[in-house]
């Protein structure tokens, strides 16, 4: 990676840690346009699938109407697991004041449990380089 290609991207990180049969959100407003490339999700040794984690972007004001899971679920609408690491590739354009976070549910009745997520965010071009990078996949094609 290009030290100019480093400088244009970010990485949040969400952690923290839920207790028993609760849910945390934990969120950063977007400052710029960017688009998100990747997200990560770390669980620790112990939840046995007893955490429910679900990374998204909230577009335009906050709520949960215009809320977009980051990840495309297939059977359970969230990831789990138990000492895992998980990389998803992502391709989700973000705009200014756009929200970043994450729901983590401890469906556990007795104990909490530690997460991590992180989101790596590239600030080149933001939508418009999702548009370029359609345009330079459709001259190829043709």
């Amino acid at each position: 990676m290009s030290a100019n290609n480093s400088e244009r991207r970010d990485s949040v990180r969400f952690s923290g840690q839920v207790s028993p049969d609760d849910t945390e959100t934990l969120t950063k407003t977007v400052q710029e346009p960017a688009t998100v490339e990747e997200v990560s999700v770390r669980f620790y040794a112990g939840p046995r699938l007893d955490l429910e984690v679900v990374p998204f972007v909230d577009v335009g004001e906050s709520s949960q109407s215009n809320r977009i899971p980051l990840i495309d679920f297939r059977g359970k609408q969230y990831v789990d697991g138990d000492d895992d690491y998980w990389i998803f590739p992502v391709s989700e354009s973000i705009e200014r004041d756009d929200t970043l976070g994450v729901e983590v549910r401890n469906v556990d009745s007795s104990n909490a449990y530690d997460f991590s997520v992180d989101v790596v965010v590239d600030r080149a071009g933001g939508t418009q380089r999702a548009a370029s990078s359609l345009f330079d996949s459709i001259r190829g094609v043709f």
